[in-house]
């Protein structure tokens, strides 16, 4: 019997930022899909929102996290430079993003919320630098 290798969605999350029409079109050359969240995405899981699943109702109470923009990339691998030329052509677009992140087994079950204070908590403790 063979194993089964299921592959994560290739897709990139981008919070609190529009995406130009130049990044669009660099996400699909590298054969990802492009996604922008927002403060309804924030209790659905990383995984559910980069399988493109519709995102349950923001119960009352949930308070978004800060405005820094952010992108958080599925399926792209960084052994064989795939994930560096994706965030290189991003840069070379005039795209901004303070937080990035790579989805991991792990955080692929988090919300979307506790991602993004991660991110700032981790942001926050290098200075803030890029």
């Amino acid at each position: 019997m063979k194993a089964r290798i299921i592959q994560d969605p290739r897709c990139a999350l981008v919070w609190r930022a529009e995406p130009s029409a130049v990044m669009e079109v660099t996400a699909k050359q590298h054969g990802c899909a492009l996604r922008v969240v927002t403060d309804a995405d924030l209790t659905a899981t990383v995984g559910d929102l980069c399988a493109g699943k519709v995102s349950p109702t923001l119960p009352d109470g949930v308070t978004p996290p800060d405005d820094t923009p952010a992108l958080i990339v599925s399926g792209l691998r960084h052994d064989n430079g795939e994930l560096s030329q994706f965030l290189d052509a991003v840069k070379a677009c005039g795209m901004q993003f303070p937080l990035r992140a790579m989805v991991t087994p792990t955080s692929k079950g988090w919300t979307l919320g506790a991602l993004l204070e991660e991110l700032h908590r981790e942001h926050e403790a290098m200075g803030g630098r890029r």
